[in-house]
């Protein structure tokens, strides 16, 4: 069986967490039997201006400009704005090409934004069009509306509706819609009834982690990692500042760790003593493993969080909010700590520095949480028999 897979961001190397969850499912498929070529767009602004392929992971790559402003009087006025930005007559020309030349059997899109491609696709190909939600679009705007007042409300509801309907029109035209978690599969299932779906949730490797140690010597280290240039992101980090911060001095010995891609100047302004602002890490996994406890703070949002996963896999115990582990079937005091409040959270980060045995069952049941429901080689196998099967129909 022969697979393309289309992503919105490149894969080689992986380095966030879509683009780990594109990578570690294509290369699933690949461990299944599949023969996967790789197409993803590039905004970056990095490279140049042209299709470049990677022999080695038959990944080609092309880049795109998707900035808003050079997108907002385009032609492509019938998509939402939040969809056009992705959407490049000369990266849709190349991949008719890579299509043409390769001629899958199956064409997985990773994400709702690259549905604009689809309806050129069904004129040169008879491949199956798989897909994949990372999250459902709608409730991340619905999510946004709750904070927006003013002038500003009546465009953000503008978008939110364009998202909602587009959003459907992109399920009803894939032949199989894989979302990545039970709520979002029934979320489809209720606004589309027609349209097949099956839960394919993002694979992490737990059992080549090498057992972490517990770091005491320096005091509780608690670690927070993400992209800051998205919103929902951005918002956790300031209520875990304000808010939840200044309630720690019930506790001698902490540091807050903060890393990630795109730190803005107001969060590197908040460096002190006890809060470490270090941007970009080379290794996710190792700034990761150097926590005693990941902290969550998130109020918006969609999809499962990969570093949630990342983090229960290396067996880093998690406190978060109940939409931070959203997708996931977690627990509270069994394999997370859930915290809806700064008081709770405090409550929390208290109770994991103090509690006997706390610390060490959560990262225990994390870890065979991940390997129990996402191996990534059962989920790879189930997914190439799925393919295998609506080859067949065809």
């Amino acid at each position: 069986m022969k697979a393309l897979i289309l992503s919105k961001k490149q894969v080689h190397p992986p380095t966030d967490g879509e683009s780990m969850a594109v990578y570690t499912l294509g290369k699933s498929l690949e461990c299944a039997g599949a023969d996967v070529v790789w197409f993803s767009l590039d905004s970056s602004g990095k490279s140049l201006k042209e299709l470049r392929y990677d022999e080695e992971n038959q990944a080609y790559t092309m880049p795109i400009n998707t900035a808003v402003a050079s997108h907002f009087f385009s032609y492509q006025r019938k998509y939402p704005l939040q969809v056009r930005r992705f959407y490049n007559a000369d990266a849709a020309s190349s991949l008719h090409e890579v299509v043409s030349h390769y001629e899958p059997d199956v064409i997985q899109i990773e994400s709702v934004f690259l549905a604009t491609y689809i309806e050129g696709l069904r004129k040169i190909s008879h491949a199956s069009i798989i897909l994949r939600l990372h999250n459902i679009e709608e409730e991340i705007w619905q999510n946004r509306l709750a904070g927006v007042r003013g002038l500003h409300y009546a465009l953000y509801q503008k978008m939110a509706n364009d998202i909602r309907r587009f959003e459907r029109l992109a399920w009803s035209s894939a032949d199989l819609v894989l979302p990545i978690s039970h709520a979002d599969n029934e979320l489809v299932r209720m606004n589309c009834p027609e349209v097949s779906t099956e839960v394919i949730p993002i694979g992490m490797v737990a059992d080549h982690i090498a057992q972490p140690n517990r770091i005491t010597g320096g005091g509780l280290r608690l670690g927070l990692i993400a992209s800051w240039d998205w919103s929902p992101n951005a918002e956790a980090a300031e209520w875990l500042l304000d808010e939840i911060v200044p309630q720690l001095n019930v506790l001698d010995n902490w540091t807050l760790h903060l890393a990630g891609r795109n730190i803005p100047s107001w969060l590197v302004n908040r460096r002190s003593k006890r809060i470490h602002i270090l941007g970009e890490v080379k290794s996710a996994l190792h700034f990761v493993r150097s926590m005693d406890v990941m902290v969550m703070p998130f109020k918006s949002g969609g999809g499962v969080r990969v570093k949630v996963l990342e983090a229960l896999a290396a067996g880093i115990p998690c406190i978060g909010t109940s939409k931070a582990f959203q997708g996931l079937a977690v627990a509270d005091n069994h394999e997370v700590l859930i915290a809806e409040d700064a008081e709770q959270f405090v409550e929390a980060i208290c109770r994991i520095s103090s509690e006997e045995g706390l610390w060490d069952s959560l990262r225990q049941r994390g870890m065979h949480y991940v390997k129990q429901h996402h191996n990534p080689s059962t989920i790879g196998e189930a997914l190439y028999e799925k393919y295998s099967n609506s080859i067949d129909k065809k």
